[in-house]
């Protein structure tokens, strides 16, 4: 019986790859235990079988499945020989428990970040609440209060801000909270910038600073020992590793698409050594940084700080795996950022 092409390829697209004709996906569901025998059979080393079977009923495969992958071997990719592609076998010495030890360092890693952004997302509310609505109560819903350039740059028929309002007002409509119910019912206006920010998200939070006006900008970065541009960029940071810790993924060596911009030696000096390796900032090491620098910023007693550094100090030893791979280069510990 020929497979349909939507069932052969994923929502309607083509069933193809660069040009080549790809199969329709066959594997059987397996059991708990039918699963942990595939990953002995691929060479993944397991002492305890009840325990693993345990991990994969509690955590799941697919969860666990990157926590495997440094394990993994590569080979030469059949369809380019300038390249290799990771295997379904593992290299000798790799063990399940070690996969397990990575995903909970990475549980209590988004835990802590999670800790810092909360800190962060509450002072840039307040921050952006106080400096645009001195200008107007609702100076977000008008690009007149904003920075024109940016406001009104053009996306997909719509401005920017058109854009970014849309988003903001549906986040206000979804909350059921009492305040929003009493505002309503007693006055006509939209929610005042005060009001509104407790309603957004730091993705939200932080596309709005970047729009907001110069001098604004300027006013909220300086209260950081920041220059605008920087201080957007590290807030930027921050929302990509939130939302991945907020959607239980694996941060430790993840790749970080919006990475932490250097800042000028005369910012912030502490941070200008997130330059000098490319990882410091590709990877979690340039947010870890940033989160320690904005968080010592809003409270000078945090113990942060010194939880993240105690935190990847105890990197669970085993082959394969490093701080290293997270960014966090032989002698981070010493840099004056986590003193």
């Amino acid at each position: 019986m020929a497979v349909p092409a939507v069932a052969a390829g994923i929502k309607g697209r083509p069933s193809s790859y660069q040009g080549r004709m790809l199969p329709p996906y066959t594997k059987p569901h397996l059991s708990f235990a039918d699963q942990l025998a595939l990953l002995m059979q691929r060479g993944l080393g397991v002492s305890d079988t009840a325990k693993a079977t345990e991990h994969l009923q509690r955590i799941g495969y697919g969860r666990l499945t990157p926590y495997w992958q440094p394990f993994q071997q590569f080979v030469p990719d059949p369809d380019d020989a300038t390249r290799t592609i990771r295997s379904d076998l593992f290299r000798p010495n790799a063990e399940f428990r070690h996969a397990v030890d990575l995903y909970l360092f990475d549980k209590r890693l988004r835990l802590l970040f999670l800790d810092a952004i909360e800190r962060i997302e509450v002072a840039l509310r307040v921050d952006l609440a106080h400096a645009l609505g001195k200008r107007d109560p609702w100076a977000h819903r008008s690009s007149a209060f904003l920075d024109a350039n940016r406001a009104n740059a053009t996306f997909k028929g719509n401005t920017r801000h058109q854009n970014w309002l849309s988003k903001a007002d549906e986040a206000v409509d979804r909350v059921k909270d009492d305040w929003v119910k009493a505002f309503r019912r007693t006055y006509s206006s939209p929610v005042p910038i005060w009001m509104a920010v407790e309603a957004w998200d730091f993705g939200t939070l932080s596309w709005l600073l970047e729009m907001a006006h110069p001098n604004d900008r300027f006013a909220i970065a300086k209260r950081y020992g920041l220059l605008p541009d920087t201080l957007v960029s590290w807030i930027k940071t921050l929302a990509f590793v939130r939302n991945i810790s907020a959607h239980h993924a694996r941060l430790w060596n993840a790749g970080i698409v919006s990475q932490p911009q250097v800042p000028k030696s005369f910012e912030a000096p502490r941070m200008v050594h997130i330059g000098s390796e490319v990882v410091r900032r590709s990877r979690v090491y340039g947010a870890a940084a940033v989160a320690s620098y904005l968080v010592k910023q809003i409270h000078v007693g945090t113990s942060w700080s010194d939880r993240m550094k105690a935190h990847w100090l105890a990197f669970p030893v085993m082959p394969f795996a490093s701080p290293a791979q997270g960014g966090f280069l032989p002698g981070w510990d010493t840099e004056a950022i986590w003193s």
